[in-house]
This record gives C-alpha cells, sequence and structure tokens, in this order.
C-alpha cells in the first residue's frame, strides 16, 4: 500500500503537467501562428512546429516532477511555493529574453524576442496555474 501512495506522489503531478502541456503547446502553437502572419517573421530555424511541441510538453511534465518534489518538501505549502518559484522563474527568463541578439537586424531581432518572450509567457503561465489546477482536479485526466 506504501508503494502505491508513494509512485501517485509524483504520477499524478507529472501527468497533471502533460495534461497542461498539451494546452500549452496548443496556445504556444497558435501564437507562433498569429505573431508569423502578422509580422512576417523570417526567422523560423530555431522557433518552428517540432520544436515548440517538443519543448512545451517535456518542460511541463518536469514541472509536473518539480510539483511533485515540492509538495514532498514543503508539505500543504508545497503547491504555493511551486507556483511563486516559476513565477519568479518566468518573469526572470522574460527579462532575459531582452538580453538576446539572434539577428544583425534590429527589426528581426525584437521580432525573435517578442516571439521567444511570448511563447514563454504562456509556458510560464501554464506551468505556474494549470500544473497545480489539474494536479488537485486529476480526475479531469485520470
Amino acid at each position: 500500500m506504501e508503494k502505491i501512495e508513494e509512485s501517485s506522489r509524483i504520477y499524478k503531478p507529472m501527468m497533471a503537467g502533460l495534461f497542461a502541456g498539451y494546452f500549452a503547446t496548443i496556445a504556444n502553437l497558435v501564437y507562433d501562428l498569429a505573431f508569423r502572419n502578422y509580422v512576417d517573421f523570417p526567422l523560423h530555424e530555431l522557433i518552428n512546429v517540432s520544436t515548440l511541441i517538443f519543448a512545451t510538453l517535456f518542460v511541463l511534465t518536469i514541472a509536473g516532477c518539480l510539483l511533485a518534489l515540492s509538495e514532498k518538501l514543503f508539505k500543504e505549502k508545497g503547491s504555493i511555493i511551486y507556483m511563486v518559484l516559476f513565477a519568479l522563474l518566468t518573469v526572470y527568463l522574460v527579462y532575459g529574453v531582452f538580453h538576446v541578439h539572434r539577428s544583425a537586424d534590429a527589426t528581426v531581432n525584437h521580432e525573435f524576442q517578442y516571439l521567444l518572450g511570448g511563447i514563454i509567457v504562456l509556458t510560464g503561465l501554464f506551468a505556474t496555474f494549470f500544473t497545480p489546477y489539474f494536479r488537485r482536479h486529476s480526475d479531469m485526466f485520470m
């Protein structure tokens, strides 16, 4: 019985992260498509459909594992600490995006920063809020 309880401690948060990752992937793909159509963004080598799908699902699955770890370490306050840390991480990464120089052309460089920043914001929002939500409501996907 102890083994079943121990395995569900990581299984449910990890699956919640994966479930949130599906929705985050769709949101990122819609944002990417809308952004590229709106500004006619020329650089597509780094951020494309396959990297968006793989990276978003991978990051949110890892976020689910980190949620399980924080719940194990901090008991009742684990999800709150997780949410605060992921919100701070999202803000830090968005700040870091605006120091990235992808192109010598200033316009293309700014467009890349806004595209990557938007993807990080969407992924961060899903990791911060939806992963703990789906963890508490695991009957939605189990």
